[in-house]
């Protein structure tokens, strides 16, 4: 039987604001559908935080955060898509994430086919030079955080903001309505793709859609006879791209929450589209044979407490829950039906699990008298989760990491975690740390730059490398948000977690 993966990527789709993740209010029959027709992850993890590191990791099935950070892939990587390249297996990328198409990336490398829409955050130039007729950017801004002192510090983040608006609002002048989403245009797409595939050859269908993340504008926004169906009473403006940084004396709580409800409404267009997808996918037949991976790289800082620790959007290398524990839903076709499974994943995991259901080790392609290998195969750090979803009691790992190259590295276990600052403790280079803290070594020189200098790790204008003074331990039973830092109180078990994440870091390094 031909099989198939099809592989639906929501950026910045925060875990929690999904029915099957414990929900209550939010509207996502889709994707809750979904979970109870596959298998559902508890604990998934992004490890190299942002967007670029979280798709470094899934597309080469590699750790990301112990070597670099965010830019393109380097020579020697391997995807995926080169892993199936001339073994019968047809290739597609389906995406809006501008952050992959940046030139000289190469993240759309290998996949036979590739189909990028425009639109959406660093792709926002590409309608710069059009005409703003329609819409003003002071409608999605109030008028005191405009005003506001240390906004007003910040002019040059004022200013990026306010072009990136307008820009954005160029191409969503001409918006007729909820079709002409992002993520709408990108499952038709994905639709059309579907009906037109040879059904003879197996294939890997990447679908990487920007939406959910900002800028939050959905139906309500655009439709005058629409409320925000989270926030129905609210009268103030819809900020769709809020200023990002700290929150505290900017905004007021209601403005705050309702930023978060025009999130939580982009999540349920998201769902429906996804799940028009998933319903072309059973109309067209592919059902029984394709394996279908849901994820997103990572969350999303809305605020105060649990909900971003204080900060709008992703402004500092934080690796917080909100940001680094993420959704992830696999269905294999007769296997795994509505279970749950608390093993620690991460998206290095990606690659492996679809390389083992293609079963590319099986797929020998000779030329002549020679065995072309499988670039990278045994290069991946990852693991197939398959096992898992097939009743395997052996867990992948004993506890997740997280982190931004360079600022900070931090540990998920069962009972705790841990969060280990860089820059403000002069532990800017790893390999002094692997050093000194492991016995395990590496040849690779620490030749790495300060957090400061370091190479670019968000696009996000604006972002400071600003991180706490100390690291921080947290009891994961009774404070999952990670909310009281701990680690005076435990300061044996702060140290057993640290020697537990450098040791680690250390052996990635010299894998």
């Amino acid at each position: 039987m031909v099989k198939n993966v099809v592989l639906i990527m929501a950026d910045s789709l925060q875990f929690n604001y999904l029915g099957c993740y414990g929900n209550t209010w939010i509207h996502t029959p889709n994707i809750d559908r979904l979970a109870r027709e596959a298998t559902l992850f508890e604990n998934a993890y992004a490890e190299g935080l942002p967007t670029i590191p979280c798709r470094r990791a899934m597309l080469t099935g590699r750790y990301t955060l112990p070597s670099k950070g965010w830019g393109p892939l380097d020579p020697d990587d391997n995807t995926v898509a080169d892993m199936l390249w001339g073994r019968g297996v047809h290739t597609a990328l389906i995406y809006d994430t501008a952050p992959m198409h940046m030139p000289r990336y190469g993240y759309s490398r290998g996949f036979d086919q590739v189909i990028f829409r425009h639109g959406h955050e660093l792709d926002h130039y590409f309608y710069s030079r059009d005409k703003l007729i329609h819409l003003d950017p002071n409608d999605f801004l109030e008028e005191h955080i405009i005003e506001n002192e240390r906004v007003r510090e910040m002019d040059a983040l004022m200013g990026a903001v306010k072009d990136e608006l307008a820009d954005l609002l160029k191409y969503r002048q001409y918006w007729k309505g909820e079709e002409d989403q992002q993520v709408a245009v990108l499952a038709k797409d994905a639709m059309k793709w579907l009906e037109a595939v040879d059904r003879t050859k197996p294939f890997l269908l990447w679908l990487d859609s920007f939406d959910p993340h900002e800028p939050w504008d959905p139906p309500s926004v655009w439709d005058a006879n629409l409320k925000c169906p989270y926030d129905l009473d609210y009268a103030g403006k819809d900020m769709i791209l809020p200023p990002l940084g700290v929150v505290e004396g900017v905004y007021t709580d209601e403005e705050l929450h309702h930023i978060r409800m025009l999130y939580a409404e982009k999540i349920t267009m998201v769902d429906k589209w996804v799940g028009k997808f998933l319903d072309k996918l059973r109309e067209l037949g592919f059902w029984e044979n394709t394996m279908i991976i849901f994820c997103a790289d990572h969350g999303q800082p809305l605020g105060k407490g649990e909900h971003g620790h204080g900060i709008m959007r992703k402004c500092r290398p934080w690796p917080y829950e909100e940001l680094a524990h993420i959704p992830f839903i696999v269905r294999v076709p007769g296997v795994g039906e509505g279970k749950r499974i608390n093993s620690f994943i991460q998206s290095c995991d990606v690659a492996p699990t679809i390389v083992e259901y293609l079963d590319v080790r099986s797929r020998q392609v000779m030329h002549g008298q020679y065995p072309i290998p499988v670039p990278g195969l045994e290069l991946m750090q990852g693991h197939s989760l398959l096992p898992l979803i097939r009743g395997d009691t052996q867990k992948v790992r004993d506890f997740a990491i997280a982190g931004y190259f360079d600022f900070s590295w931090s540990i998920i276990r069962e009972d705790y975690s841990y969060i280990h600052w860089l820059q403000e403790r002069g532990d800017s280079h790893i390999g002094t740390i692997i050093e000194e803290h492991s016995d395990v070594h590496t040849d690779q020189e620490a030749s790495l730059e300060d957090a400061e200098d370091s190479e670019m790790w968000t696009c996000t204008p604006g972002a400071e490398g600003y991180m706490p003074e100390q690291d921080e331990l947290y009891d994961r039973r009774t404070d999952p948000f990670q909310l009281n830092n701990i680690i005076h109180e435990h300061p044996e078990k702060a140290q057993e977690l640290l020697r537990q994440l450098k040791e680690f870091m250390a052996e990635l390094r010299c894998t």
